[in-house]
């Protein structure tokens, strides 16, 4: 019997320490085990750094049939350009020596790609969101940063149409890579990690708001903080995310007067989950989403929701509770609603949260994931 293994690669940040590999935001063991139930092993390839010391926010990802291939380590472009000689050598010799890969979107991800194409190995595709938003969203919107994004959306729409298959996180991204190649639409997201239920909709004399997302221009967290600045009621707002935003960010909420804590990223997701539950209204004001995960389980937890018209967030939203990206006044008007109407908060919960349970089952999530990764064998 032939042993499945694959190679997946992605545009994220892994740390070495003591000859194990660390991870502190995202894709610890847990998140590659769920890909053991198809495949024997997994190998992922990303960028990796060497660290003399690590805190209990370091998450461990390598562990039985998951193995982590490091890639040059390396931050901007600038630094992937110096880099840009051994990222090649490397992915030339990982694509030399196995046959099968899943590719994320980043650049480790086109490295590969090339290798892919030029020694014709079989690879599926998956997509976590639109890319020209991305890399504008996050470097801004100068021409080269532009040409750059161009450039790059173009890539990805190549690798769509060359791959065995792709996956999409939501119907909005599969209208723009969609090609006529098998496609599949789901999300990381794990109903079954969801313990704790919001059951108290009424609040005191402060209207509590979260939100989660890295500190970076489209994630739209200076949008929020305006709009709470010009509602006349006391808000307390926590935002749950590290970024490069987050001293601009601190600095506007001082001049505004809005009260805001910066908890920075939490690993810990019962204390996450928690924190979500214990605030009155959880807010996505993103400028650019693929399909949100911290949406997902806040809706899942039970808590009302408002966000954007952007990315795949109006799949799961009514619109009612939708408001325009960069639309300061209106989501600052559709916040005061909701603070002052405990019912229609208490009823917004119950529904994001039976969605959910009807949506995003862990069954209907599985299926379409064997059936994806199943394709690459075919």
């Amino acid at each position: 019997m032939n042993v499945k293994v694959v190679r997946v690669s992605l545009e994220h940040r892994f740390y070495l320490y003591n000859g194990e590999y660390y991870t502190r935001l995202a894709f610890p063991y847990l998140y590659w085990k769920d890909y053991l139930r198809y495949f024997d092993k997994v190998e992922v390839i990303a960028r990796v750094k060497n660290l003399e010391s690590i805190s209990q926010d370091y998450k461990r990802v390598d562990g039985e049939n998951v193995n982590v291939i490091p890639m040059p380590y390396y931050v901007g472009l600038k630094s992937f350009i110096f880099k840009l000689p051994s990222l090649l050598f490397r992915a030339s010799n990982l694509v030399k020596s196995k046959d099968y890969f899943i590719l994320r979107s980043g650049n480790v991800s086109n490295v590969l790609w090339v290798f892919i194409v030029l020694f014709r190995k079989q690879y599926l595709r998956e997509y976590p969101g639109n890319v020209y938003e991305g890399v504008t969203g996050f470097a801004g919107k100068g021409i080269h940063i532009k040409l750059l994004a161009y450039f790059l959306d173009g890539l990805a729409k190549k690798q769509a149409l060359l791959s065995k298959a792709n996956s999409f996180v939501s119907e909005d991204c599969k209208a723009i890579y969609s090609t006529r190649k098998p496609s599949y639409v789901f999300s990381s997201f794990n109903i079954d990690e969801i313990n704790v239920q919001k059951e108290n909709y009424s609040y005191g004399g402060e209207f509590n708001l979260v939100s989660v997302g890295r500190l970076e221009g489209e994630k739209g967290h200076k949008d929020l903080i305006s709009a709470l600045s010009k509602i006349k009621i006391k808000t307390k707002l926590k935002i749950i995310g590290d970024g490069s935003q987050l001293g601009a960010l601190r600095q506007q909420a001082a001049y505004l007067g809005v009260d805001v804590d910066f908890l920075g990223a939490i690993t810990d997701r019962e204390k996450l989950f928690k924190i979500i539950a214990d605030s009155d209204l959880y807010i996505i004001p993103s400028h650019t989403e693929g399909m949100p995960r911290s949406l997902l389980e806040s809706m899942a937890i039970g808590m009302p929701c408002i966000g954007t018209f952007v990315g795949g967030i109006p799949e799961v939203l009514n619109s009612d509770y939708l408001v325009q990206a960069k639309k300061i006044e209106a989501l600052s008007d559709l916040i005061l609603k909701l603070s002052r109407d405990e019912k229609l908060r208490m009823n917004m919960g119950r529904e994001n949260r039976l969605f959910i349970r009807e949506s995003y089952s862990r069954e209907s999530m599985d299926k379409q994931k064997l059936k994806f990764w199943s394709e690459l064998y075919k």
